[in-house]
């Protein structure tokens, strides 16, 4: 059975991640029988980096030459008009490849657009499944584009509770077609792996809090900054850590210098292994705008860690709905941080175990026999 993959990128996200572990969750145990061959598309030459993997995930070019790194990688209007040349320059080999090879499914990720308006060209013999990455905004373009083309569409998946209610309320699909498919977020394997790396000495023995996410504003992080300038006394810790890039690098390190905080505030970039971090955290804090489902926030859950985090769509609101597992806030509102790190100081155990118990939902294992459910 030939499984695809779309979801051209341009930065480090954490739907990479979540598009490798689905895939190799598929093929994980079938060395015996070899009932799938799974393929990831390689648009623009942003898989390359997966060709070398010694694994049995085949990445397969759409385009003669890679030109990803030529593309603009920051920036809202740099990225869409990267993302107007991949649509572009990928319109005619996605058609060509799908109908010469016919590949039982193929599950879009992101720039879903071009594989949804070809779908009346490719789903004769291929049924595609548009997989939701976060929660998505119902623009009229988004919403008139998925009406025209339901019907070649096989199934929605969505992450969360909060994303398959909207979908469901929205009444674009049918009802039957969308599917709750939780995104492979722990990879108990590799968190074991790597939980116990050592830090930089400047950071051992040393209590810190700790944030993750890609540098930009949905982020919120200048918010998340100027609280533990602020309230560096009541939070106590030594340090915030805050591991990920982006467009906002220059103006959040302006921010750091603004306040002095050059020795107790650090960017760290982005960093291949976060266990580490997060494994000898005392806090982990999200101050996200939204998150769907937030990678880092299940796994400092999984790593049994604090957490203090705005109460935003989508995934925080699924952590509050199944057992008020996180220390939560009213997102940008200085009062209820304060309040949520206060309350955060009397360790509830059994908060933290629940909160556990939540992120292995979103294990590879669960991910992979729910999702060989659709593949029939």
């Amino acid at each position: 059975m030939k499984i695809y993959y779309w979801c051209p990128f341009l930065t480090n996200i954490a739907t990479i991640k979540s598009v490798l572990r689905s895939a190799k969750s598929i093929l994980k145990n079938d060395k015996i029988k070899n009932i799938y061959e799974v393929t990831v598309l390689n648009s623009s030459g942003e898989w390359d980096f997966q060709k070398k993997k010694s694994f049995k995930l085949k990445i397969k070019d759409l385009y003669p030459f890679s030109f990803y790194r030529f593309l603009p990688k920051e920036g809202f209007f740099q990225s869409r008009i990267s993302f107007l040349i991949i649509f572009f320059f990928n319109f005619f080999p996605l058609i060509f490849k799908i109908k010469k090879e016919k590949p039982k499914y193929l599950i879009v990720h992101l720039l879903t657009i071009l594989p949804i308006i070809l779908s009346p060209l490719i789903s004769k013999n291929t049924k595609i499944i548009l997989r939701i990455s976060g929660l998505p905004k119902l623009t009229m373009l988004r919403i008139l584009t998925w009406k025209l083309f339901s019907n070649y569409i096989y199934k929605v998946t969505a992450p969360t509770q909060k994303t398959l209610e909207l979908l469901k309320k929205s009444k674009i699909f049918d009802q039957k077609k969308i599917i709750l498919l939780r995104d492979p977020a722990i990879d108990k394997n590799e968190i074991l792996k790597n939980k116990f790396n050592k830090l930089p000495k400047k950071f051992r023995n040393k209590k810190f809090i700790l944030s993750i996410g890609r540098l930009t504003n949905q982020k919120n992080f200048e918010f998340l900054i100027k609280m533990f300038a602020k309230y560096k006394k009541v939070i106590k810790a030594d340090y915030l850590l805050i591991i990920g890039d982006g467009e906002e690098k220059f103006k959040l390190q302006k921010v750091i210098n603004y306040l002095n905080c050059e020795n107790s505030i650090f960017l760290l970039g982005f960093q291949k292994n976060v266990y580490n971090y997060l494994n000898r955290c005392q806090t982990f804090i999200s101050v996200a705008e939204y998150e769907d489902p937030g990678f880092s926030l299940l796994e400092a859950a999984y790593l049994k860690k604090k957490i203090i985090t705005s109460l935003v769509d989508s995934g925080p609101i699924d952590m509050k709905k199944n057992g008020n597992l996180c220390y939560f806030f009213d997102f940008n509102d200085e009062k209820s941080f304060l309040r949520a790190v206060k309350n955060s100081k009397n360790k509830n155990i059994k908060k933290i175990k629940d909160a556990q118990l939540y992120a292995d939902k979103f294990s590879i294992l669960s991910h992979k026999y729910n999702l060989k459910k659709i593949l029939i």
